[in-house]
């Protein structure tokens, strides 16, 4: 069987409905699948990867071991306790009312209340159990620069009238909200920390929200080469919530121009970017509380002091205090601008200019189609003409793909591509042009006639291909076998005598309607039947062979024919030869005679 663009299609959508299989519920699709194609499961497996990238393996069921309560009830039963909890965190359905529940539903359980509990609790789908704060994962970074977390937070100091002013409690509470519309100006708090070496930036501005201009800014400010400043690099992530000023289209395409990959953590689980949130509790602490002592006047004077402050703070050289890290896995406290100073020179990217990030931020992304080549040709900003870019060997990318194209800012005139998988997420590579030619225009990566051949890596598409060939055709030349009309799977395939087989259900036959005819219309003919056709009629009706006298009788009588319309009276006249002489008379072909 050939991999045909539908038969790829039914396999991404196969993939797509194995991901949200239930548990059990794989086994059932792939065997319709095996049956429609005519493949092994086996084989299916080989092609759902090459084609849709999918591949199999489930965790152990949660509640994996030997007790004689159904799982499904015992699942059933901890769901509802759960959903009984009220948001004060209160448990409204304990096991004796949710087991009654059960039963009446036909989800007997057979086995005590304390029995039911102490499987809960074993499982961990106990109401306890679940109201505990999942576990926290430990994480690190590579090295500096290589995540950053960055949090905006609304800043305690405005400025109201040419003056520094701070949030009170007493002025700014939930039943005061009148006085914190007040401020339509507000001071934004930008913090980035860095994950390797706990390195902080911070930096203000003035403005009624958070907005992604503002964010821009900020990043600009944070990545790139400040005087005086020892801090700079963009990251390869950057760790942030789902703010909307963070997906927002335009930085997101800055990112991904730069390479720097966007993660957000689960809504609810700030905790996950615990390094940032206790860098905004150490700038409010440390640094926030000296100006109500010594206030500045503006925005400007803030960032002004809080590059100060973060460039003595980083490199503990604040008097009166220490300020360095402190963590389990070094034997003494360091500062952290010792260890972002480990970075090396391969992992210090450095921003561009502002005005080429203000253009990738505006940047559309490109469409290509893939030729027969396996190439796409694209200009970048950098270069004076169109560059060709090889795709062969990549997953996933097949000849006539259409795949997004967007410049990147890092390596010789790179670019990234993308296309969608079968589940939605996209597959993305990175591609650099080739660059070497002969005189000629030649790609050096070509092949030379008659010295040498080089093949093209199979496409996924090719790989499917083969496999299904060698499934249909084993130990034979495909082509070879098509051309020769061999008979796929060895002729062992049913393809239609199974329908033989099919047991049609007993309908209930209606009664019709004649159907009118003129009363001037002449009854046809009656058709002859012949007359060995009728002796064989008779005698399987009879039972027995016919006499010599009744074979010469029919042989001499109905040597024209027998009219079908008599056929039932000579068959009843056979039966009964004792009736013969009351018989009506029957026409042959030479006329009207007894019988």
């Amino acid at each position: 069987m050939a991999l045909t663009p539908a038969i790829c299609d039914y396999l991404r959508e196969l993939a797509r409905k194995l991901d949200a299989a239930p548990h059990g519920g794989a086994g059932l699709l792939l065997d319709d699948a095996g049956q429609f194609l005519g493949m092994s499961r086996q084989t299916i497996y080989r092609h759902l990867k090459a084609v849709a990238g999918w591949e199999s393996g489930r965790k152990a069921r949660s509640d994996k071991g030997s007790t004689s309560v159904d799982s499904d009830a015992l699942m059933t039963l901890a769901t509802m306790q759960r959903e009984s909890v009220r948001d004060n965190g209160k448990q409204t359905m304990k096991t004796p009312v949710a087991r009654s529940v059960l039963e009446a539903n036909g989800l007997p359980v057979g086995v005590s209340n304390a029995h039911l509990n102490r499987l809960m609790r074993d499982r961990g789908l106990n109401v306890e159990t679940q109201q505990l704060a999942a576990p926290a994962q430990q994480m690190r970074a590579l090295h500096p620069n290589h995540v950053h977390q960055v949090d905006p937070s609304l800043c305690l100091v405005y400025y109201l009238n040419g003056r520094q002013q701070i949030m009170e409690d007493r002025e700014f509470y939930k039943n005061k909200l009148e006085n914190f519309a007040k401020v339509k100006f507000k001071v934004w708090r930008y913090v980035l920390w860095d994950m390797a070496s706990g390195a902080l930036q911070v930096w203000y501005c003035e403005a009624a929200g958070e907005s992604q201009a503002n964010m821009f800014s900020f990043l600009m400010h944070a990545w790139g080469q400040q005087e005086g400043r020892l801090f700079h690099g963009v990251p390869k992530y950057l760790y942030w919530d789902k703010g909307s000023a963070n997906m927002a289209t335009a930085i997101q395409c800055l990112l991904r121009s730069l390479e720097c990959e966007s993660r957000t953590h689960e809504a609810g689980n700030a905790r996950a970017k615990g390094g940032v949130e206790g860098g905004n509790n150490i700038v409010e602490t440390q640094f926030e509380c000296r100006l109500r002592f010594e206030p500045v006047d503006d925005v400007e004077g803030l960032n002004r002091a809080a590059t100060a402050w973060s460039e003595a703070y980083n490199a503990n050289l604040i008097p009166g205090q220490d300020t360095r890290l402190r963590r389990t896995g070094l034997t003494t406290p360091v500062a952290r601008y010792d260890l972002w100073q480990l970075i090396k020179s391969d992992q210090l990217r450095l921003l561009p200019p502002v005005e080429v990030c203000q253009a990738l931020m505006t940047g559309k992304e490109a469409e290509r189609k893939v030729d027969g080549h396996q190439c796409i040709t694209f200009k970048h900003p950098k270069a004076e003409r169109s560059m060709t870019y090889s795709l062969k060997g990549m997953d996933g990318v097949n000849v006539g793909d259409l795949v997004s194209v967007r410049p990147l800012v890092y390596g010789e005139l790179a670019i990234q591509i993308e296309l969608p998988r079968y589940d939605g997420e996209p597959l993305v590579y990175r591609v650099e042009p080739e660059l070497e030619y002969d005189d000629f225009g030649r790609p050096l990566s070509a092949a030379v006639f008659g010295e040498e051949m080089k093949s093209h890596a199979d496409t996924p598409a090719m790989k499917a291909g083969k496999a299904m060939d060698e499934l249909a055709f084993p130990d034979q030349d495909a082509d070879q076998a098509r051309q020769k009309k061999v008979v796929p799977f060895g002729g062992e395939m049913k393809a239609h005598s199974y329908l033989q087989e099919v047991e049609q259900p007993s309908y209930l036959q209606r009664p019709g309607v004649d159907i009118a005819t003129p009363a001037h219309a002449q009854p046809a003919e009656p058709e002859l039947l012949e007359p060995v056709a009728v002796m064989l009629r008779i005698r399987a009706e009879l039972g027995r062979k016919l006499t010599a006298e009744e074979n010469q009788f029919m042989r001499t009588r109905f040597a024209g024919g027998v009219p079908e319309t008599q056929l039932q009276a000579l068959i009843d006249q056979f039966k009964n030869p004792a009736q013969a002489d009351q018989a009506q008379p029957i026409r042959a072909a030479g006329g009207l005679r007894a019988v």
